[in-house]
């Protein structure tokens, strides 16, 4: 489970209206998105992204690479993903890639 409020989030920052949170409740064994809670502005839309996510019985390691526009309220679920991945230990898909070695 990842909770992110909207506070740290560009588009609920610009548009005034930060108060809010995001949960995401994603089962430990398989990584599957179960679902999510939304409380604040557009939280229909944002519910709508995540239910198509458990719909697709979709792990949160995937979900993760769909590119969500920026700045959007959106950004908020994709934030909380990218948390409960780490909490999970998904290996790599932040993780800045290895320098390339230069050959002479």
């Amino acid at each position: 489970m990842a909770t992110v409020p909207f506070a740290v989030t560009a588009r609920p920052i610009i548009d005034g209206r930060t108060d809010g949170f995001c949960k995401l409740i994603v089962d430990r064994g398989t990584h599957r998105i179960l679902g999510c809670h939304v409380v604040g502005e557009r939280a229909v839309e944002i519910a709508q992204v995540a239910a198509v996510a458990v719909a697709a019985d979709m792990p949160v390691e995937q979900f993760v690479r769909i590119p969500i526009s920026f700045p959007t309220y959106t950004n908020v679920l994709e934030r909380a993903a990218i948390d409960a991945a780490r909490q999970l230990d998904v290996p790599g898909f932040w993780d800045a890639p290895e320098p390339a070695t230069r050959r002479t």
